[in-house]
């Protein structure tokens, strides 16, 4: 890839798209009925509940990650690492709609408070999440409330994502791409591209959100499609 900083937003702005997200959850929590909570969403085997329990059990442990950096100290992001993640969200997802919404809006507001007590250099503090500075956290939730925001299929859609936000997401997600056949990516509409387009056995075109949303596995309005249409690569596990 040419960068890792496509569409670079500074912090202010990116906490700013946070909050926008924040509010956004909390709106569509709040319209939940527990017929709707129930439902199957695009993610195999996932429901609304799912994710409404995996952001709150997310929001917390980011919540301490970032309460522990200020102590100069590092902690798991789960007690237990990602066993214990996954049989919170197996043993959790099924619960009432109401205990859903307060868990998740116990860990925003978690989050939210964690974060506001950083110091200037707070987003340099190391912190356990891939054992990275505190910085990573922020980027990692940016991606999780926008994603999923659109898994949850109550209005917000990928062609609804933030320029910078779908950068983003493809940078990050380039570790999905083959290989071999080597691939690269262009944005017909902001020119930015990932690989070099003039030498990759396979260049997948399509607006910039378009990319996100197909390397992301989320749907989108206007699918890529490759140089000569051919099918679109296989990709790999999330990395």
């Amino acid at each position: 890839m040419s960068t890792d900083t496509h569409g670079e937003i500074g912090i202010a702005e990116r906490l700013a798209e946070i909050t926008a997200a924040h509010a956004r959850l909390r709106a569509a929590a709040a319209d939940l009925t527990e017929e709707q909570a129930r439902e199957a969403i695009d993610l195999p085997g996932w429901t609304r509940g799912h994710i409404l329990i995996h952001l709150a059990d997310l929001s917390k442990a980011f919540a301490r990650q970032a309460r522990y950096a200020v102590r100069g100290e590092t902690i798991e992001v789960y007690d237990g690492g990602r066993p214990t993640r996954d049989k919170s969200i197996e043993a959790n997802h099924g619960r009432p709609v109401e205990w859903l919404r307060a868990q998740l809006e116990e860990g925003l507001t978690a989050l939210e408070e964690a974060w506001a007590a950083l110091g200037p250099d707070g987003w340099d503090l190391p912190c356990a999440y891939r054992d990275s500075p505190l910085l990573a956290t922020q980027l990692a939730w940016w991606r999780e409330t926008e994603l999923h925001g659109v898994d949850l299929g109550v209005g917000r859609r990928s062609e609804d994502w933030s320029l910078a936000l779908s950068a983003h997401v493809v940078d990050f997600l380039t570790a999905r791409l083959p290989q071999s056949p080597a691939v690269a990516l262009a944005a017909e509409d902001t020119g930015l591209t990932w690989g070099d387009t003039t030498r990759a056995d396979v260049v997948v075109r399509g607006g910039q959100r378009a990319l996100a949303a197909w390397i992301s596995g989320r749907p989108t309005t206007a699918t890529p499609v490759t140089d000569g249409g051919n099918p679109l690569p296989e990709l790999n596990a999330w990395p």
